[in-house]
């Protein structure tokens, strides 16, 4: 079913195997082609219509919603060809105007196998879809559409093919990588647009335009103004077949000739239409469709060239979180370190910036600056002061239990050993410990957090508090997770910019290919208009020649044999002396 890289671009850009540079009819390069259209009711509870697909070798029997569901899937697996249209479905005005007769009208059959068939020949010629192994499936009787849509490659197919390699989205092997890319949903402007590519957009829009806006208007004003003439004609010549049966017999073969011209007029003009919308008006709706498929698919390499920029721009996202974290990591590891050290570290950093800012400064500043220290100094010792005296000998510990996680460093030792010392151990056991005294403090401190932002500043952070239980631990699985995400959407950019440049040479190929098969089309459409006036303009020509004979044969002696009701013998006499004389 799939090519690789290298053969699909080889057969899209040097045609090998491409019949579309061959000026061929489609259904002369073709073997497929529909031969029936049947009402079914097969799988179903009511009737509908199948139409019979002719193949080598095969016949199968396929209704309209699972071609529909053929070319869905195709676009889906091939998202960087033009996978041809399908006819239209039945409109509401079809409906309105023909109630129970919409799906069995001749002519809407008659329409929708010529394009069905035209469809199915158009991927019978392509390089790379004839070979599609859902397509091959759908041409054999064997396989229901249930069971193609239900086993692989469509099984396989990711919920957006922009997320799996342009090659082959239902490669069962594709890297994980492309579940970390983006997906755009609607296309945003590029930071770095392809001109190339801008330039087939705006060609593309102008096309549909002409078609969509001006020649199947004037196709259908065409259609229309012929349709009124033909019932002109027809109306015209049944009065004048009408009218020789009243007349002698001379002047009534002219008249009767004649009205079998206005009658071939009629016919001709009836058939000239009929193949005019098999020619003309399909190939021009069908062209209209095909520039809504260009945009669709140049939309879809804009959307691919958009993921890139964002991935690109969402992993320089992801770098900064990733330093963030680290920085606050290494921060948080160099407290602890502090703390284990009693606290050593932290002071010693704190002299450290301090006396670096100090030695940047003035000798007025530095003066000023051990000014404050000393005030610091003597403050912390009036409040540890304060602080002890606050302890009433009845609520300290005669044996103060050391708690298992109080910090033992010499420091801490020897302020303990001060504390016993200069208090008498008469209080309940546990009360008076470093703990507690470290507990009451900070009960006597309000937190920043609710002197700043009240009552819910202080909701806010007891929320965080237990929603984040190990800030630590958060911290590290938020590190590990964005340095896999890194890799993985470093891996998946440079696949991206592989498939970009997959993408842009695929797609040109196929519009070029496409610029071959409209340039074909056209002037075969062309021709078929010329052929079919000439053959308009011969029937009518031998009809009026026929009529021209026969009224030359209307001479005078057809007057004098016209009835004597229309003209009395003295009102003939009256008339003819004038001429006589």
């Amino acid at each position: 079913m799939t090519k690789s890289d290298s053969d699909v671009g080889m057969k899209l850009t040097l045609h090998d195997g491409d019949d579309s540079t061959h000026e061929q009819p489609l259904h002369e390069k073709s073997k497929i082609h529909i031969v029936d259209a049947i009402s079914s009711t097969e799988f179903s509870k009511s009737s509908y219509m199948a139409y019979i697909i002719s193949s080598p070798g095969h016949e199968a029997k396929r209704r309209y919603s699972e071609f529909e569901a053929l070319r869905e899937a195709l676009v889906k697996l091939h998202p960087t060809l033009l996978i041809p249209p399908l006819p239209s479905k039945h409109t509401i005005i079809d409906y309105a105007t023909k109630q129970g007769r919409a799906k069995n009208d001749p002519a809407l059959i008659a329409r929708r196998k010529r394009m069905l068939e035209r469809f199915l020949q158009r991927l019978d010629v392509h390089p790379v879809l004839r070979i599609d192994m859902v397509f091959r499936r759908f041409l054999e009787a064997r396989y229901t559409w249930h069971e193609i849509a239900h086993s692989p490659p469509l099984t396989l197919l990711p919920r957006n093919n922009l997320n799996a390699p342009p090659q082959n989205p239902a490669d069962p092997d594709a890297p994980a990588s492309y579940a970390y890319l983006p997906t755009p949903s609607a296309p945003l402007k590029l930071a770095a647009p392809n001109a190339h590519f801008q330039e087939a957009e705006a060609f593309t829009n102008r096309f549909q335009t002409l078609l969509s806006s001006t020649l199947e208007p004037a196709n259908r004003r065409l259609l229309h103004r012929w349709t009124d003439i033909a019932t002109d004609y027809a109306d015209l010549g049944a009065l004048l077949n009408t009218q020789s049966l009243a007349e002698a017999s001379g002047l009534a073969h002219a008249m009767e000739r004649t009205g079998q011209a206005v009658d071939a007029m009629y016919v001709s003009l009836s058939e000239m239409m009929r193949e005019w919308e098999a020619r003309v008006s399909e190939p021009v709706n069908e062209y209209t469709q095909f520039a809504a498929i260009l945009n669709k698919c140049l939309l879809w390499r804009h959307l691919k060239h958009q993921q890139l920029e964002v991935a690109q721009d969402l992993l320089a996202d992801k770098h900064q979180r990733l330093a963030d974290h680290e920085r606050d990591e290494a921060q948080a590891a160099r407290l602890n370190m502090a703390l284990e050290n009693g606290g050593t570290g932290l002071i010693s950093g704190a002299r450290a910036n301090r006396q670096k800012s100090i030695q940047q400064q003035s000798v007025f500043a530095r003066a000023a600056e051990s000014e404050d220290d000393d005030n610091d100094d003597q403050a912390e010792e009036q409040h540890h002061t304060q602080q002890d005296a606050d302890v009433s000998p009845e609520t300290r510990d005669p044996h103060p239990q050391q708690p298992a996680n109080l910090d033992t460093s010499p420091w801490t030792t020897e302020l303990a050993k001060n504390s016993l010392s200069s208090s008498p151990p008469k209080a309940t056991p546990g009360t008076g410990s470093a703990a507690s005294l470290f507990t009451e403090g900070r009960e006597r401190m309000p937190a920043p957090s609710t002197q700043r932002h009240g009552l819910f500043g202080s909701f806010k952070s007891r929320f965080a508090s237990v929603m984040d239980l190990d800030s630590d631990r958060s911290r590290q699985n938020s590190i590990s997770r964005l340095r896999e995400e890194v890799v993985h959407l470093q891996e998946a950019i440079e696949l991206t910019k592989k498939d970009l440049d997959y993408v842009n040479r695929t797609i040109q190929a196929s519009l070029d290919r496409f610029q071959r098969l409209k340039v074909q089309d056209l002037k075969q459409l062309m021709l078929d208009m010329a052929r079919m006036h000439r053959a308009f303009c011969i029937k009518n020509r031998d009809a009026w020649r026929a009529a021209q004979n026969e009224v030359n044969h209307v001479d005078k002696s057809t007057w004098g044999n016209m009835p004597d009701a229309h003209l009395s013998a003295n009102g003939r006499a009256a008339y003819t002396s004038p001429a006589s004389s």
